[in-house]
């Protein structure tokens, strides 16, 4: 990253390997160009310790050195209003130790709608002694008046291969690091934290209501996938409509594909294959309407559990 950018905005998947980087340009911008990773100052900047470095996430366990505000309970999967107001109200502070300080806004596309102009504020005019860096894994969220004012630096995600190479490096089983990877390909992090458990009890009701769908056209079937889309938390909702989008997918290619070898979920084939006597067309017309609503539901305006239930009563 260069120094002399006042905002710099990190996109693409996987928002662990984001703020990992995102850490990374926050010690150049204190430590300044071409640090030792290695130096006491650094380190403390990675351990987040440093009084210069300041980040702002929707989860209470990221944020480092936030300013005093007044948080409501609940839910944290926004990145509140009140917070980004009391970071626009610090920003101007001086650095304590560092020639500049670094402020982070981690996965600022999960901003809560009333924050963007406090947000704005602060982009329109960055104090000179202070960086920005944010990072967002869905960057076109963000209104035109934001992406205006940073410099956008894309973040290409990693290959499924290569997280599962990266967690059988972690000393994860072949197996382990292969399911961890279909369910979180592009952030090794993310899917070495993952729940496997939880996830496949999700994965496995996806497809459970999808195959009532499909395959006897319930309605009550259809109810049930609606309930398990029409989660209140936008980003859940995404993650599990692209999860439905790959089930339908892999039933399409599981018929012509026996050796399952462009199959993701290979452990549940048998189901998969079953669910594959519905029409392909049928299928991957309904895999890409499931992204075109995950991509859609980006809009915070849009009600996640209506629009969820029209698609799968629509299915």
């Amino acid at each position: 990253m260069s120094a002399r950018a006042p905002v710099v905005l990190l996109a693409g998947p996987g928002s662990r390997r984001l703020e990992a980087l995102a850490l990374e340009d926050a010690a150049e911008v204190i430590c300044g160009p071409g640090f030792d990773p290695e130096s006491q100052v650094a380190r403390r900047v990675f351990r987040r310790e440093h009084p210069d470095l300041m980040v702002a996430a929707p989860e209470r366990r990221r944020r480092v050195n936030p300013p005093p505000f007044e948080e409501n309970e609940g839910k944290e999967t926004t990145l509140p209003t009140a917070l980004v107001r009391a970071v626009a109200a610090d920003a101007t502070r001086l650095p304590y130790e560092a020639a500049r300080r670094a402020i982070l806004f981690l996965d600022v596309d999960r901003t809560e709608a009333a924050a963007f102009s406090a947000l704005l504020k602060i982009l329109e005019e960055p104090p000179t002694k202070t960086r920005f860096i944010l990072t967002a894994t869905r960057p076109r969220l963000l209104p035109p008046t934001i992406l205006s004012r940073v410099a956008l630096r894309p973040v290409p995600g990693a290959t499924r291969e290569e997280t599962a190479a990266a967690l059988r490096g972690r000393g994860l089983g072949e197996e382990e690091a292969a399911a961890r990877a279909a369910f979180l390909p592009h952030d090794v992090d993310e899917a070495a934290e993952l729940d496997v458990a939880e996830a496949r009890a999700v994965r496995d009701a996806l497809l459970e209501a999808a195959s009532g769908v499909f395959l006897t056209g319930s309605l009550s079937w259809a109810l049930a996938l609606a309930t398990l889309l029409g989660e209140d938390d936008g980003p859940e909702a995404v993650r599990r409509l692209q999860l439905l989008a790959q089930l339908l997918r892999d039933a399409a290619a599981a018929p012509v594909d026996p050796a399952g070898r462009y199959v993701l979920f290979r452990e549940r084939f048998a189901d998969l294959a079953r669910l594959g006597a519905a029409p392909a067309a049928r299928l991957l017309d309904a895999a890409s309407d499931a992204l075109s609503l995950a991509a859609s539901l980006t809009d915070s305006r849009r009600n996640v559990k209506l629009a969820t239930e029209a698609f799968a009563l629509g299915l």
